[in-house]
């Protein structure tokens, strides 16, 4: 059966750590990407469970909940700062 090439992008942190971790498991990132390929097929749907935290972000992604989950800090640290002032005034009525 003729091969073919399957090319797409991933963080480099991550690929520098599955190509040492194929390393020592004695293989190239190819031949994991093959067993994966072959045993979702097989399986009919992804070998292991996948949680929402571990599906792929890209960076510029990222950036954007980081920018969401801080301006929302912000936001609750700014409302609480207000009802402390309103508080703080009316006790001093």
């Amino acid at each position: 059966m003729a091969n073919t090439n399957v090319s797409f992008e991933m963080n480099e942190k991550l690929r520098d750590e599955m190509a040492e971790l194929c390393e020592e498991l004695g293989m190239e990132i190819d031949d994991a990407f093959q067993l994966f390929a072959r045993k979702m097929v097989n399986e009919q749907e992804i070998p292991f469970e996948v949680t929402e935290k571990e599906l792929p972000v890209s960076e510029k992604e990222e950036a954007v909940r980081t920018i969401v989950k801080w301006s929302a800090i912000v936001a609750g640290v700014c409302a609480l700062i207000v009802l402390l002032r309103t508080l703080f005034h009316r006790g001093r009525r």
